[in-house]
């Protein structure tokens, strides 16, 4: 049975939600779609959308958003709810957080919020072996940024369902692990649902039922972005079982700390696939969030309805630009994901994720680089791949240092700000217009609050010696020493090394 539900819109009414990777284009206003099943959209999702003037739509299954300027049109698999009379963005949120997708009361590991994360994607490609990886560890520490969390990304394994080191690239896993510990990282591999179609593992793992058949009743086989795999069946107990079963081996066998749970996109699933229980595309990539949630080193990239859950989203992989998916979505985009729940989120690796930008050949922008590093330096988590000392000249790379050390050394302030959203919903990251609903912020994507009290606004134009600030009312104490009155738009000038952000003295 399809459900439908109309929403007339009001005068000047404003909305955010659905999919992450349209923060870009929110808030909505006249004309926007969303559909979860489809696009380019392949990060964590909602059925969640927020109204500035305090409403909230959601239900339990996925549903399309379709937004002229009069009206919304929801149509979905489940029954569609709009609620009302909470006043702002945040009153919204807050009554969608509590009703629909209360917080549990765990946490990822602390240390995704007071270090650094480390991805050797980037870095390494797929020459992920020992000599590789220990290298690059080395080189991080030996250039006096402090260790954290270092991610080996795919590449590492035998085969896609094979969960064993590739023999040739690392022959003692053991021997490795142990060395990064020693210099005080703590270790997590990249790891999928995906199972190769001609691998070792696929005629067990069909003969055992663990693989999701298609329409017909044939296994599935699904286009990703390495090929034509088969894909593990979560609605499966056993599967899943057996899933935990072989990452735990890992951990037992050789101290891996924990997963990157990469891909598990909507388009692995299809909603008339024969699964083990009936279950429709985008739930199969909430029985994978549900897989990974129980490891306290985590990540995921895609997620379903999954906001208020323990687990690391990170955002997906960027390009390496200004204005193309590149940095100039980081901000929208991460604010997203907190008012879709996903509080313990991740910005994609400083300066981009996406493999082709980096290849040989390719001209890399420094300065990018650097104004990536510094506008991730005041989120809740920072990630990297690329070395910046390989890569930049010798003070553009200090200051990506400098960056990378000011975001450790707020760790604590993002821990407690990420435990105060595990009691509360609030996100770290927030829009200016969730702070101050009254002063006309709710277009401003080029700032935002972190917490209550800081006001971040970096610098995200090439060749910019000046950067406009829409100041919240009260009074403000500068990064440059300065107290500004608030209530009025600042026109400051910015050298490379400026990070603008600002104090509330007045709270």
């Amino acid at each position: 049975m399809a459900y439908q539900c109309r929403v007339n819109v009001m005068e000047n009414e404003l909305w955010w939600g659905g999919a992450v990777n349209c923060g870009h284009l929110m808030p909505f206003d006249g004309t926007a779609e969303v559909d979860p099943n489809k696009g380019r959209e392949n990060d964590q999702f909602a059925p969640l959308y927020l109204s500035s003037k305090g409403r909230y739509l959601w239900s339990e299954k996925p549903y399309t958003f379709q937004m002229n300027k009069q009206e919304i049109l929801c149509q979905g698999a489940g029954e569609i709810v709009c609620k009302d009379g909470y006043q702002t963005l945040k009153g919204a949120y807050l009554a969608a957080c509590q009703h629909c997708f209360p917080f549990e009361q765990r946490m990822p590991d602390h240390r995704f919020f007071t270090t650094p994360q480390y991805n050797t994607w980037i870095e390494l490609g797929t020459r992920q072996n020992s000599d590789a990886i220990l290298r690059y560890a080395h080189g991080i520490v030996d250039h006096g940024l402090p260790a954290g969390i270092l991610m080996i990304d795919g590449g590492w394994q035998e085969d896609y369902g094979v969960f064993e080191f590739h023999k040739g690239k690392v022959p003692d896993p053991a021997k490795m692990i142990y060395e990064l510990h020693q210099m005080g990282f703590q270790v997590m591999l990249w790891t999928s649902p995906i199972v190769a179609s001609a691998g070792a593992q696929y005629k067990k793992l069909r003969d055992m039922g663990y693989l999701l058949k298609d329409s017909k009743g044939e296994i599935a086989i699904r286009r990703w972005w390495s090929g034509f795999s088969a894909v593990l069946d979560f609605s499966n107990p056993e599967a899943v079982q057996w899933y935990h079963g072989e990452l735990k081996k890992l951990m037992e066998r050789y101290g891996v700390d924990g997963y990157k749970f990469d891909a598990g996109d909507c388009y692995f699933y299809e909603d008339d696939d024969q699964a083990y229980k009936p279950v429709l595309a985008r739930e199969q990539t909430a029985l994978f969030n549900e897989v990974g949630a129980q490891y306290a080193f985590n990540e995921f990239r895609a997620a379903w309805k999954f906001g208020g859950k323990p687990i690391v989203a990170r955002l997906h992989d960027k390009y390496h630009t200004w204005n193309d998916y590149g940095l100039n979505t980081l901000i929208p985009h991460t604010i997203a994901q907190g008012l879709l729940g996903y509080a313990y989120c991740c910005p994609d690796m400083v300066g981009g994720g996406i493999l082709d930008c980096f290849t040989p050949g390719k001209s890399l922008d420094e300065e990018l680089f650097v104004r990536w590093a510094q506008a991730n330096a005041f989120m809740g988590m920072m990630q990297m791949s690329v070395s910046p000392w390989r890569v930049l000249k010798a003070e553009h790379a200090a200051l990506v240092v400098e960056a990378l050390q000011m975001h450790a050394d707020m760790g604590e302030k993002f821990y407690e700000l990420a435990k105060h959203a595990m009691d509360t919903g609030e996100p770290l990251v927030r829009h200016m217009a969730y702070e101050f609903p009254t002063e006309g912020m709710e277009r401003e994507n080029g700032q935002f609050m972190l917490g209550q009290e800081t006001l971040v606004a970096p610098v995200l134009k090439k060749g910019a010696k000046t950067k406009r600030i829409v100041l919240p009312k009260g009074k403000w104490k500068g990064w440059n020493g300065t107290v500004y009155e608030g209530g009025q738009v600042l026109l400051l000038p910015v050298t490379l090394r400026d990070i603008p952000r600002f104090t509330r003295v007045d709270c």
